[in-house]
């Protein structure tokens, strides 16, 4: 009795060497196997992937607008833009505009990135326009500062590019727009939308 190499016994190697001969019934053992047995794990799980996500996947939903502006650690899944097209779009959309200013040597600022990694708080920052600003990058962020140039601090626009200066923490008495982790941000900025979003009054 003839057996076949000890190469055939290995899967990967029998797929590798089937699809550069181009046949069909290469390594046929004379039992039944499923397309999937053949196939790298790795593959397979990207097949199943898209399949999955081209049967769910609603044509008449519109696609998730996309970051034109660094994310400077703030979320890559947020669509972040600088602040002069941030203005121009809250106006155009009608739509309030939440800035973050920060820097990259601030420890407050990078306890505060996680947050925006929050799947909620990023549903929720589709209704508005959303800008991100290093300080020390951007120095246009300086004239946001209405109680001072402490770093991290929100602030809210309506979408005529005016400060709100009712949405500030509730939780604080001094540095009224700085925000740590534990503040209810989705909270915030779902106030914003209740008393700005003029697209969804239309």
């Amino acid at each position: 009795m003839r057996t076949r190499p000890a190469m055939w016994t290995h899967p990967l190697a029998r797929t590798l060497v089937c699809t550069l001969l181009g046949a069909s019934a290469c390594g046929d053992t004379g039992k039944p196997r499923s397309a999937t047995q053949d196939a790298h794990p790795a593959s397979t799980a990207a097949s199943s992937a898209a399949s999955t996500a081209a049967s769910t996947a609603d044509p008449s939903t519109p696609e998730r607008p996309r970051a034109t502006a660094p994310a400077n650690g703030y979320g890559d899944q947020i669509a972040w833009r600088g602040l002069d097209e941030g203005l121009a779009e809250a106006a155009r959309l009608g739509r309030p505009l939440m800035l973050v200013v920060h820097a990259g040597w601030c420890p407050r600022c990078r306890e505060l990135k996680q947050r925006f990694f929050d799947p909620t708080l990023a549903q929720a920052s589709e209704r508005l326009v959303m800008v991100n600003l290093d300080q020390d990058q951007s120095p246009e962020a300086l004239r946001h500062g209405p109680d001072g140039q402490y770093i991290p601090r929100i602030l809210f626009f309506d979408p005529q590019g005016r400060l709100d200066p009712e949405l500030q923490n509730p939780g604080r008495g001094k540095y009224k727009y700085f925000y740590t982790p534990q503040d209810d941000l989705v909270a915030i900025m779902q106030q914003a939308l209740d008393r700005h979003d003029q697209a969804a009054k239309l």
